[in-house]
């Protein structure tokens, strides 16, 4: 019965009958994380703000960077104990038992969320902004991983926008029941309703670990290869795989730093990360500060928040189906890469031609929607063509490190802009953004010539360095 709606469903996106089913559990997947991503999100934004205050924002993301190291390398090492599906088993359940663990501290009367003391000293605030950091870093990252390892550039090309698609579906369901609790159910409190949404995160992201085990059950092995070059070689390398010595040993979990310091097209991937992400941390705050100084409450700013994520990925969602396929399908991998950051840079451009609060709202939207719905996917076909040391380690790095590494100095800047003058602070960030965006032309021209030239030569990148 599943396997007919399935057919019918994605027969009118034009999807090869014996993909239905491995597009379908794919699909599912990114939409529970989504959703759970949707929730999670504006509740780590407004609670933290009223449990610790919204100036501490700029400290707790640099302080996450210390905490997430320790979970990379022991996601390096799961690397090598784990098979590709089984590391996805970890990230979801790890952050669904977490979560749960996070919703009895908020429930607690003295510690949690009825307790409206702000300051600093509130430690469950802080375990919850690094939770929450660690769940961001490692939910995009994790998934595309092992999407990157099961598609050629072919079927990337054509369905990684269905994925999207999913992610954006489950993302306006959630941040649209997030919005509408919070702002019309009246008789339940913030203390004992944002919890709950913790909990029901939680419960999201248990049901993307069973898609995941549905998807390897019911979809042939034959279709989950891949990249076949890449495929081949690192069942060549099970097969020939000899006993490491106590210095190999040592180097596995930082293997995948190495790799991107060594590598200049990780090195490249790196760079695009960190372009977007320093841009994204200043957008963020100018309109956090904004908006936290004319909404009293945890709820009120979580509604806040929830609809700015219910508008965002329905505009994410628009671009996803109508410009995001279509535009991979028709102008190729190659240009589809320069389509961000020109537009970025027209946005910027609008910024600071008119930098007024519901300008830069929009500004802040149209930004991260094209970065899900277009950058994303696009950028992920970058991995495709490399090694698993690359796909899965040097990811880590490039994606959750040097996205937390990227937040980091941006909340620095955030932090020395403070001593300036608002509107000299203001106009500062702006420009400095539009020059990180304009560096990103110059980045994707190398990397999109390098994999077109290994696709083409069928070579595998990460492999002839060694």
């Amino acid at each position: 019965m599943l396997k007919k709606v399935v057919n019918k469903l994605f027969s009118l996106w034009k999807v090869k009958k014996e993909f239905r089913l491995k597009i379908f559990f794919l699909s599912l997947t990114f939409l529970l994380m989504s959703a759970c991503q949707a929730v999670w999100r504006p509740l780590k934004t407004s609670i933290f703000a009223k449990l610790v205050g919204a100036e501490f924002v700029p400290d707790a993301k640099i302080y996450s960077l210390l905490f997430l190291i320790p979970l990379i390398l022991i996601y390096s090492k799961l690397v090598d104990w784990l098979r590709r599906h089984q590391l996805l088993y970890w990230y979801t359940l790890f952050h669904a038992f977490g979560g749960i663990i996070i919703y009895f501290l908020l429930s607690h009367p003295v510690y949690g969320m009825a307790n409206t003391d702000a300051g600093p000293n509130r430690f469950v605030g802080w375990i919850l902004y690094f939770f929450m950091e660690s769940n961001a870093a490692f939910m995009s990252m994790s998934f595309w991983s092992f999407v990157d390892s099961v598609n050629d550039p072919k079927e990337a090309k054509n369905y990684y926008g269905l994925f999207v698609a999913g992610s954006k579906i489950g993302s306006i369901l959630m941040a649209g029941i997030l919005y509408l609790s919070t702002t019309f159910i009246t008789i339940i409190p913030d203390h004992i309703m944002l919890p709950r949404f913790l909990l029901i995160g939680s419960f999201l992201l248990i049901g993307a670990a069973i898609s995941i085990y549905f998807l390897m059950k019911f979809v042939p092995g034959y279709l989950m290869h891949g990249y076949e070059a890449a495929y081949k070689i690192e069942k060549t390398k099970e097969k020939t795989k000899k006993k490491e010595s106590f210095k190999e040993k040592l180097k596995k979990p930082i293997e995948g730093l190495i790799v991107m310091i060594k590598n200049p097209y990780v090195l490249g991937i790196f760079s695009l990360v960190l372009f977007y992400e320093i841009t994204i941390v200043i957008f963020d705050y100018i309109v956090l500060k904004k908006v936290s100084a004319t909404h009293g409450t945890a709820g009120a700013l979580t509604s806040f928040y929830a609809s700015y994520y219910v508008i965002m990925n329905l505009v994410g969602l628009i671009i996803t189906l109508f410009g995001t396929t279509p535009l991979l399908r028709k102008f190729g991998i190659r240009k589809s890469l320069f389509v961000f950051p020109t537009v970025s840079i027209i946005i910027l451009i609008t910024t600071i031609l008119y930098p007024s609060t519901s300008i830069m709202f929009f500004a802040l939207v149209g930004l991260r929607a094209l970065n899900y719905a277009l950058n994303h996917p696009t950028r992920e076909i970058l991995y495709i063509p490399t090694t698993k040391a690359i796909k899965f380690k040097a990811k880590a790095w490039t994606d959750a490190f040097g996205g937390r590494i990227s937040k980091g100095f941006g909340s620095g800047i955030n932090k020395l802009m403070q001593k300036l003058a608002p509107a000299t602070a203001l106009f500062s960030s702006l420009f400095l953004s539009l020059g990180l965006i304009s560096g990103w032309l110059i980045v994707v021209f190398f990397l999109s010539k390098t994999l077109q030239k290994a696709i083409t030569n069928k070579n595998v990148i990460g492999e002839e360095s060694k």
